[in-house]
This record gives C-alpha cells, structure tokens and sequence, in this order.
C-alpha cells in the first residue's frame, strides 16, 4: 500500500483509491479498534518493537504475499497476489519490483528499499512514477510518529494526452500496535492510518497483511491469505 495492495487499475492515480486523508491521535489505552487487540503495555511495545522495526526489511526475491477482498463491491471475490520478481533500478533508484497478478491482468509496482511505492510498470513500459516517493513507512518505525508525505505524480499511460503531472500531500500516521486477525494467521502490526484508508503492517514478515479502505457503505477489505518467504542463504 500509495501501496496499491491489490488495486489492479493501471490508471488509478495515487491515493485515489486510498481517499486523502486526515489525522488520528496516538493512544495504548482502550480506545475501539476495527483490526484486534492491543499490545500489554507500552513499555514491552518499545522493546518488542527495537529490534523489528528500527531498519527496513531486506525482501527476499520470490517472496510471495496473496490477498483477497473480503468484500468486493461487487459481491464476486477475488485474489491478488504479489510477488516480489528481482531488485534493480526505476528512476535511478535501487527498488523491490513486485508483480501483481489478478484475475484479468498483471503488472508491476515498484518500491524503494524502504517499502515504499514509487512507480507502476506494465505493457512493456512505466505507467506512472512518483517523486521522491509516497512516503507511508518512516524508518524507524515509531507508535505516535505522524509526517505528511509530499510528492510530484507523473502519469504516462495515456501518450495521447502527454504527460499529466501533478504535486500532492498526504498526512501520515503511526497509531499503535496491535494483534490482528487474518486468513493466513495472527499477526502483531503496526496499525497506520493514511486518510480513509488504514494499513496494517507486520515486522515479523515485513510486510502488510491487511488493509481497510472506504465508509461503511462501501468498505474494501484485502486480508493475507497465504504467503511464502524463501530463507535467505
């Protein structure tokens, strides 16, 4: 997750599907969550949290992650999976080239070494790109943290229009850290608000496991299925 966890559209702009956003406030107390139980306390928070998310993790290529809609607007489920396809350069960066595969289609979001989306790559070609990047993950990860990624969108799907290029913002926010549920398991995540939509990132595998977009009348929900990470050698 922008992430594009799952979104197959190639000419979504970013954060479209993701509503731009407001802020939260930082709490450990009991306050509702959507996504499961709260961590004990913040003191054994910090030191489970030291050692996991002070660097960003090394993804392995082959690394495989597989989601499904928990409620598809259209009432038909369907799966997405990523995987992480080889390391090399998009706009003069070293990035995590991830292949995204749906029903009807497949493509390629790229990530910078610190997990976050910089680029859209299909049919042969770039499609979209942003700059510096779309910043949701703030190394070292930190409950209460919060940061307003700015960035320059470029679009070059549609050569018959050119290049549409426009700068945007969106503000950021570490909530908590928390216990969630999902088909492939339960995980500790760290739970981050981006606007309407609400990511849940696990440091013991290094990725998103979950992710909650939309109002009530049209809640999209993509949990982890099933994922597969090779052991490094």
């Amino acid at each position: 997750m922008e992430w594009r966890l799952g979104k197959t559209s190639k000419k979504a702009e970013p954060l479209k599907t993701l509503q731009m956003i407001a802020t939260l406030m930082l709490t450990l107390v009991s306050v509702g969550c959507s996504g499961g139980a709260f961590i004990s306390s913040k003191s054994s928070v910090d030191i489970e949290l030291k050692n996991s998310s002070n660097n960003p993790p090394n993804l392995l290529v082959g690394s495989k992650f597989i989601y499904q809609d928990s409620n598809p607007s259209d009432g038909k489920p369907r799966k997405v999976t990523m995987e992480v396809d080889e390391k090399k350069e998009f706009e003069h960066k070293q990035a995590y080239w991830i292949k995204v595969t749906g029903k009807e289609d497949s493509y390629f979001n790229i990530y910078d070494m610190n997990l976050n989306w910089i680029g859209l790559f299909g049919d042969g070609k770039e499609l979209e790109s942003v700059e510096p990047c779309l910043q949701i993950l703030k190394w070292p990860l930190k409950i209460g943290e919060k940061w307003d990624s700015e960035y320059t969108f470029r679009d070059y799907s549609d050569s018959s229009h050119g290049v549409y290029i426009h700068t945007s913002k969106v503000s950021v926010n570490i909530r908590t850290y928390e216990e969630v549920k999902v088909p492939a398991g339960v995980f500790k995540a760290l739970r981050i608000q981006v606007g309407g939509a609400t990511f849940w990132y696990a440091p013991s595998i290094g990725w998103i496991v979950k992710e909650q977009t939309g109002s009530d009348r049209q809640m999209e929900i993509l949990e982890l299925v099933e994922y597969n990470i090779p052991k490094s050698t």
